[in-house]
Formats: C-alpha cells, structure tokens, sequence
C-alpha cells in the first residue's frame, strides 16, 4: 500500500534475504547464536514449545520472504488496474477498495505459490530436520536413505505425490471461491 517507505524497505530486505539465504544455513546460524552463544533455546531435539523455535522459523523463513514478495508484487499490479480506479472514483471507503477487490484479486497467483510450497516445504525439512535432529517426515526420509529402507522411502515419496494431486485440487476449488469469474463445469 506505501510504496518505498519504512515498512515496504523492510520488507523487501526481508524476502531478498529469505530467498537468498538457504534453511540449513539459516539453522546452522540459528543454533550458533541463540544455543551456543546466548544459552536461550536448545539446539536440538523435541519436547517443548521452545525446541520449536529455531526449526520453524529456519523452515518457514524462505516460504514466508516467497509469500511476502509476491502478495507485494501482484498487490501492486492490481491497484493499478482499471477497475480499482473505477471503485476508487465512485467513492468507496478505502478498506473496502483493498480488501474487497484488490486483494481478493491479487491473492490466485499467491493461493497457487501457496500450493506449489506446501508440498516443497517436505523436501527442504529433511534439510532443517536433520540439522535440529527433529523427529519428523524430512528426517523419516532421511533415515531411510541412509539405512536403505525401501519401503519407507517409497511411503513418503508416495504420500509427496498423493500432497501434490491433493493440494493442486484443494487451490483449483478455491480458485473457484475466491474468484466469482471462475466456476467448477462439468
């Protein structure tokens, strides 16, 4: 909404280092600063919320900088259509301008992203699972590589596939809601 002021400045530094810096690293960082240096989070492991900490935010980091730039980006592009200059000038409130017809337009390109992400985050946390040692599907797969488990490598790569048909099926009906112009035919 406020083009090259304090917070669009911030956020841009945001996802520029979000999509730049990769999660192992991130995590690595992560453990080195608040479990080595300062003592507040543990380094690895389950339990509590506090073990929770570092592995979400190294996973979702680069998923959140992705979300970030593109809602900006098709914001953009949106606001400046015609038709929010039409709603505009027939004097709608502002906050019905931008939540009511920019955003519900701007967010099918964030909704697919969403999607495609979902199913990707699986792979990049057999990465930020193992260097936390979090118990999870990642650091599933990854042990089941390392110790040549077939069948668990193959149940996870199958559930992965079933995540990609699931996930490309839920975006399509909910292109559907959030965008009156597209409708479910036969």
């Amino acid at each position: 909404m406020r083009v090259g002021r304090f917070w669009d400045r911030a956020g841009k530094v945001f996802s520029l280092l979000g999509l730049s810096l990769p999660s192992f690293w991130v995590g690595l960082v992560l453990i080195l600063f608040f479990s080595v240096y300062l003592e507040w989070l543990p380094s690895s492991g389950s339990g509590t919320a506090l073990h929770l900490i570092m592995p979400a935010f190294a996973l979702g980091w680069y998923f959140a900088a992705a979300h970030m730039r593109l809602t900006r980006s098709s914001m953009l592009e949106v606001l400046g259509s015609e038709y929010i200059k039409l709603a505009r000038l027939k004097g709608l409130p502002e906050s019905l301008v931008i939540c009511k017809h920019a955003f519900k337009n701007a967010l099918i390109p964030v909704l697919t992203l969403a999607g495609i992400n979902l199913v990707i985050m699986i792979n990049v946390a057999v990465v930020v699972e193992t260097v936390f040692a979090w118990p999870g599907i990642g650091r599933l797969l990854y042990e089941g590589i390392t110790f040549r488990d077939f069948p668990v490598v193959q149940a996870v790569v199958l559930l992965g596939g079933i995540m990609i048909v699931a996930v490309n099926l839920l975006i399509d009906i909910l292109y559907a809601v959030i965008d009156p112009r597209i409708r479910l035919e036969r």
